[in-house]
């Protein structure tokens, strides 16, 4: 298994957490008119938007990961891992997802009945990319054995599966429109998660299945994948900042960091051991960093109302706190109680 992948989702949770921390942080001080539309939105957009990453990152690692575990093509024994990763990933869902329902309810008052909350678990609120995660886990042993005996045309097939949902699910992304009527053809509950993510848990199977190959070519062509993103990264900017249309560009850059992404040395990343153990605690750091954030926002908003006006003196630690604090929470529970219980809490 390729070495820089721990640091890899260190690195994507980071992202997560930035994203969410600008996001949310500047709700209140964009509804009093602190926020220029000048180079303060430049700034706050391109951090923001790095968090397209993320859930690539977490999809195609966890494929890499699954084809190294599945050696054989032998459903009933890769049924048995697939079992394995999704208590992991469901039981703590479920019990997070139950929290921030709460949450949202005693502090902002929205509430859903219990059919409403079935229904925002089973498409992902807010968790939105766990239950994609758990459908590509369930077909992931026939996508292996897919994989094994035809290569990268399934993963072909799944590319061009995502491009005719985006274009479904967001008319107009890329410049044609589709007949009413095709909109009968978008999958339910998964039509949007598959719309932006559909790709990368099958690349990251592809991955384990020609690495070396791959590796080969993504050293060769590293500089070319590199243009590629800083123009599509760019554009992405451009789009969100409504000076050009191109909405497909925010699709494009997040899938040539992946190709690039085996190929980063593990040694230039800053702090690798750190970003290695937030990495091994992401999905709780996933988990948490909404309520936490929101609490923190919620604190800031009735306590000192006033420090909104000095915003950019307030992200940093705003980011720092929501990271801290999920892990320092983990740290503890680890400490009190045996693995297992950690492991279906956190992941």
């Amino acid at each position: 298994m390729n070495r820089v992948f721990p640091a890899l989702r260190g690195i994507a949770i980071l992202l997560v957490v930035l994203n969410h921390t600008i996001d949310q942080g500047m709700i209140y001080p964009r509804s009093l008119g602190l926020i220029s539309p000048g180079w303060e939105q430049w700034i706050l957009y391109s951090l923001s938007g790095l968090g397209l990453f993320a859930v690539p990152i977490f999809l195609y690692l966890s494929g890499s990961f699954f084809y190294y575990a599945a050696r054989e093509d032998n459903l009933r024994s890769n049924y048995r891992i697939v079992w394995v990763n999704l208590k992991k990933i469901i039981i703590p869902y479920i019990i997070w997802s139950i929290i921030f329902y709460v949450e949202i309810y005693l502090i902002h008052g929205r509430a859903c009945t219990p059919l409403e909350c079935v229904k925002q678990l089973v498409v992902g609120y807010p968790f939105n990319f766990i239950p994609l995660l758990a459908f590509y886990y369930l077909i992931s042993p026939f996508l292996v054995i897919a994989i094994r005996k035809w290569g990268w045309v399934p993963v072909l097939l799944i590319g061009v599966l995502q491009v005719l949902l985006l274009n479904i699910v967001q008319p107009g992304t890329l410049g044609v429109a589709f007949p009413g009527w095709t909109s009968r053809l978008a999958p339910p509950i998964l039509a949007n998660t598959l719309a932006d993510w559909a790709i990368y848990f099958p690349l990251g199977l592809l991955y384990g299945r020609y690495a070396p190959a791959h590796l080969a070519a993504a050293r060769r062509y590293r500089w070319a994948l590199m243009g590629l993103i800083a123009v599509t990264y760019a554009l992405a900017l451009l789009n969100a900042l409504a000076l050009i249309s191109f909405p497909a560009a925010k699709h494009l850059f997040p899938l040539f960091i992946i190709l690039l992404a085996p190929v980063i040395d593990r040694q230039q990343i800053p702090a690798v051991k750190t970003v290695e153990n937030i990495g091994r605690r992401a999905y709780g750091i996933y988990f948490m960093n909404l309520i936490v954030l929101d609490l923190l926002l919620l604190a800031l908003t009735a306590l000192f109302p006033g420090v909104f006006y000095y915003y950019w003196l307030i992200l940093p630690p705003l980011f720092l706190l929501t990271l801290l604090i999920p892990l320092g929470v983990m740290k503890l529970v680890e400490r009190i109680q045996n693995p297992p219980i950690y492991r279906y809490v956190f992941g």
